[in-house]
């Protein structure tokens, strides 16, 4: 049980700094149908699935789906503890023959603390060789909403989202 009070109260700490001042009339149902849907959500299913899809975060990570010439090599963890992205800012994207994107990453870790992550990854043809490079930005609510822009629609409806992902699993049937 406090394990689900200290999610809410992270919950509701990051969504006090990317709560939007401006909104434009037209967007404000939309806006009011997320905030009441986030009212709603069963936080002990997003919470299983934060804890379902939490992963170790690498600085470094080389990954190759060829398997005569591919290689997978990972570098030292990023953080301490397991953490699930739950948010993503695309700040470039360059398509040639590779992919590059240098992304801007939230992720909520397994003690409930936040972390903004800056990354640049390459992937070349498809997922064949993909790579990212990872570094460790900031770790202060404050500090991220001022380096990330923080959209307070998405990050919600990407939890919406993790907590239904994990509901739709189910609870087995059985039939006597």
């Amino acid at each position: 049980m406090r394990k689900k009070t200290e999610l809410v109260y992270a919950i509701n700490a990051l969504f006090a700094v990317c709560n939007p001042r401006d909104i434009a009339p037209e967007k404000i149902p939309q806006h009011l149908d997320t905030v009441h849907a986030i009212e709603n959500m069963d936080f002990d299913d997003l919470q299983q699935a934060l804890r379902f899809n939490a992963e170790t975060v690498f600085a470094y990570s080389a990954e190759g789906c060829d398997f005569d010439s591919g290689c997978n090599y990972y570098g030292q963890e990023l953080f301490p503890r397991r953490a699930t992205r739950i948010y993503s800012y695309c700040v470039m994207e360059e398509k040639d023959v590779v992919l590059l994107n240098r992304v801007l990453e939230l992720w909520l870790l397994d003690d409930f603390s936040f972390a903004l992550v800056a990354s640049i990854e390459t992937d070349y043809e498809e997922g064949e060789y993909t790579t990212s490079y990872r570094v460790l930005r900031a770790t202060d609510l404050d500090e991220i909403a001022q380096e990330m822009p923080l959209d307070y629609d998405d990050i919600a409806a990407n939890l919406i989202e993790l907590a239904n992902s994990y509901n739709e699993i189910g609870v087995p049937t059985y039939e006597l």
